[in-house]
């Protein structure tokens, strides 16, 4: 998903000012960044929302509570544009291992679009310390073998207690999925060179994930949108999937794959011309062995019992909370009290939910006035902080990593 930021003639972005980038290349590429204009009218008409759960609260003046309550303060951390300019930050993983150009506590982005701005090219992942200081971790070729399509980074990111990271892309040649590509996982080691590829079987356009890592074995979770997808125009298909892929992780070679088993199917996805493409997306692992999955175009949070475990699909699982404080739920992350984060793709807004579906609390990550709603279009990856005591966002619309703690 992108938004299209008109360049500003005047000067350097907004944004980038705030950031003391005084390169007018690089301020001009952060402002003309992250894709198509798009009105929220035009994209949930997609899909129609299910009804407002009996817990819905749509605004942040509502009664809040749980770890969202005792966050206030949202900063900018630092730009996420590397020095090939690439543009439209999707992925956001802290990294819980010392290995290779990887420190503990740091974080890892990528990046879905080139300085082109065409939504499924961009080939980097940077990689920002707790001081904001920014380098660049990888920069894919192009045509990378192992991956059908080209390269182009999605929200699908992890580091694995091994060190090796994991990254999905969803390839197009010209933004558009009339030339997208299957994709792939690739798989980087520590220094950010690409030492494997999963591609084929159940994986067509990974666009998010989440793992366990167990040592010698992980385990992943990717959501997949590009099952049936073609040009702009098509109805909504019911085809994206939930697959598990178990690895097995040696602790001095890259990862392989030992199974894949599809454990969700027929969710609701779409081509579109100014998002790339509408489907499931955020994944959240909970204690008891659930899968929750962030259904875009049903605008829902959608259950699967037994992840780990079961060796059939629970098509689409059930409804854990359904509309409400929701809007168009994107990424997702465990919150340290065992919530549910989501963040909303129609409005700048992070939203928890208990997973017994409660939402109990949304609040404004992001309130870009240039937007209708305001911040539609702006949120895509997020993690909370090494230390609990926050989430990293990304910020589609001026090409930033953000903070609120």
């Amino acid at each position: 998903m992108r938004r299209t930021r008109p360049t500003d003639s005047s000067g350097p972005g907004r944004a980038l000012q705030a950031l003391g980038i005084g390169l007018l290349a690089v301020a001009l590429a952060g402002c003309s960044s992250s894709g198509s204009t798009t009105s929220s009218a035009s994209s949930a008409a997609s899909a129609p929302a299910p009804a407002p759960s009996d817990s819905a609260q749509s605004s942040t003046d509502q009664p809040q509570s749980g770890f969202l309550a005792g966050l206030h303060t949202t900063s900018t951390v630092a730009s996420t544009i590397p020095e090939n300019l690439d543009v439209n930050p999707y992925a956001v993983t802290v990294a819980t291992t010392t290995a290779g150009k990887i420190t503990k506590g740091d974080v890892l982005v990528d990046n879905f679009n080139s300085k082109a701005n065409f939504q499924g090219t961009g080939t980097t992942i940077v990689q920002i310390d707790p001081q904001g200081q920014l380098t660049t971790f990888a920069q894919i070729p192009a045509n990378q073998p192992g991956c059908p399509g080209g390269i182009g980074l999605t929200t699908a990111m992890t580091e694995l207690a091994s060190g090796y990271v994991i990254v999905g892309s969803a390839p197009s040649t010209d933004g558009t999925t009339a030339t997208q590509g299957a994709g792939c996982l690739l798989v980087l080691n520590p220094q950010g060179q690409v030492a494997s590829t999963i591609q084929g079987g159940d994986l067509d356009g990974p666009w998010d994930l989440t793992a366990t890592d167990q040592g010698s074995t992980a385990t992943l979770y990717v959501t997949n949108t590009l099952h049936g997808i073609q040009a702009v125009g098509q109805p909504v298909q019911q085809a994206g999937t939930v697959v598990r892929v178990q690895l097995n992780e040696p602790a001095d070679a890259a990862p392989t794959v030992t199974s894949e088993t599809v454990i969700g199917s027929g969710f609701p996805e779409q081509a579109d011309a100014n998002t790339f493409v509408d489907g499931p997306t955020g994944l959240a692992l909970g204690t008891d062995g659930t899968l929750y999955v962030a259904d875009r175009l049903g605008n829902r949070i959608a259950a699967i019992p037994q992840a780990a475990t079961r060796s059939d699909s629970a098509g689409t699982g059930t409804t854990l909370t359904s509309g409400g404080r929701l809007d168009g739920p994107l990424s997702m992350a465990l919150a340290p009290n065992g919530d549910l984060l989501v963040a909303n793709g129609l409005n700048g807004q992070l939203v928890e939910v208990t997973t017994t579906g409660k939402q109990v609390a949304n609040t404004w990550l992001d309130q870009d006035p240039a937007q209708t709603p305001a911040g539609s279009g702006d949120l895509f990856g997020i993690a909370v902080t090494a230390d609990h005591s926050g989430v990293y966002f990304a910020m589609d619309d001026n090409n930033a990593l953000g903070v609120i703690k």
